[in-house]
């Protein structure tokens, strides 16, 4: 470790949102162990929340005094000038700054920041939220993703996966100094289960759904990957009235995803709510929570509706399939799939009070408290090894 009178730990994302979302325990934790945290992000563009959420973030940061810095990193590595301007932002800035370490985050900041900290001899952590290259991923994704993997690994001090696929690959196949796994990001599960909301009554005047109406629910940035054109599909398929699909989030699936349902003639029965702060609220209120994305780590979306005592209907794929019970997964490849399962849950009481149970014991294992005690662990062999 470097021999300096302040010990400082440099957190990096390539977006401000996954600081906001994922990373305020881990700063929270450094701070505990008596080290000055500094965080890098592009806090301009790519986030998942909006512009006011951002300013919280960083008037939070200010608050905890935590210095953050500009890193103008671009979501992926497609985008070569972004990518060299934020080099260089991340260059002048571990050279002003004696880091004990750096811990990043993001495939396109945590391959920048493993080249700097490479040349500059800094240790570094790497927690990969999910490895763009898994079972079923297009060849392009193995081609370009893992092929930068396998090379960065070896400029990888410690390597932190998030699910038990991720976790046996790197073992097997990955030449990082370290590779640890840990339960996902963590999330205060007790919190989701026991936080006072609104009424149901309430809540379906306020977003005028029938108080006798089922609520499917859907968390997540309104992109491809999250998949909220296929449960429009399935919406249109159950041919319900009683049926109305909620998604909260931001992006740039917004507008497609509009002309769809009312091309499906379901328009009526979306509510598309936007980035909300206060998703307990939809979690608490809404029956049957609705997953169908193509690519996760380890959702933390998923982990939280459990948490609140949610039926789930999830793809299945890699995350999902850790977390849920078989009867509450469905195929990709087979949209019927996800049509009978909601027509099961909807009809059913029994098997939605199951599910709910099964999920709220599940998700204990994933709780902020064993993934905080994991995190503690690692950085105590950082401090010792370096």
């Amino acid at each position: 470790m470097n021999k300096t009178k302040e010990k400082k730990v440099l957190i990096l994302a390539s977006v401000a949102s996954m600081i906001a979302q994922f990373n305020i325990p881990n700063i929270q934790l450094l701070q505990e162990m008596g080290y000055k945290v500094h965080v890098a992000c592009n806090f301009k563009e790519g986030n998942t929340c909006d512009a006011n959420d951002i300013k919280k973030l960083e008037e939070m940061l200010q608050k905890m005094n935590v210095k953050y810095h500009a890193f103008d990193c671009p979501r992926n590595i497609y985008h070569v000038r972004k990518c060299l301007k934020a080099y260089r932002q991340l260059w002048e800035l571990i050279g002003r700054q004696h880091f004990a370490w750096i811990h990043c985050h993001s495939p396109a900041g945590g391959a920048l920041a493993r080249v700097a900290a490479h040349f500059r001899k800094i240790p570094v952590i790497y927690t990969a939220h999910g490895f763009h290259f898994y079972r079923g991923a297009p060849w392009k994704n193995w081609l370009l993703y893992y092929s930068a993997e396998a090379l960065l690994a070896y400029w990888t001090d410690v390597l932190i996966t998030v699910n038990q696929e991720d976790y046996k690959f790197a073992k097997n196949h990955l030449k990082a100094g370290k590779i640890y796994d840990i339960p996902g990001v963590g999330v205060d599960t007790s919190w989701f289960a026991q936080q006072q909301v609104c009424s149901r009554e309430e809540f379906c005047r306020k977003y005028q759904i029938p108080k006798e109406a089922f609520v499917l629910l859907s968390v997540g940035e309104l992109s491809i990957r999250k998949n909220h054109l296929f449960v429009l599909d399935a919406l249109a398929a159950l041919r319900r009235k009683d049926v109305y699909y909620m998604i909260c989030g931001q992006g740039p699936m917004k507008e497609k995803l509009r002309h769809r349902a009312k091309r499906l003639g379901v328009w009526e029965q979306v509510r598309m709510t936007g980035f909300q702060e206060n998703v307990i609220e939809m979690y608490r209120n809404a029956d049957v929570f609705v997953f169908p994305s193509m690519q996760e780590g380890m959702p933390v979306a998923l982990i939280e509706a459990m948490a609140a005592g949610m039926p789930c209907a999830a793809s299945n794929i890699r995350g999902n399939k850790e977390l849920l019970a078989d009867q509450q997964l469905f195929s990709l490849k087979q949209p019927k799939q996800l049509c009978q399962l909601l027509t099961a849950l909807l009809d059913h009481r029994q098997l939605r009070e199951d599910c709910k149970k099964y999920n709220q014991e599940k998700v204990r294992g994933y709780d902020l408290t064993v993934v905080q005690i994991r995190m503690k662990k690692i950085y105590r062999n950082m401090e010792r090894d370096w």
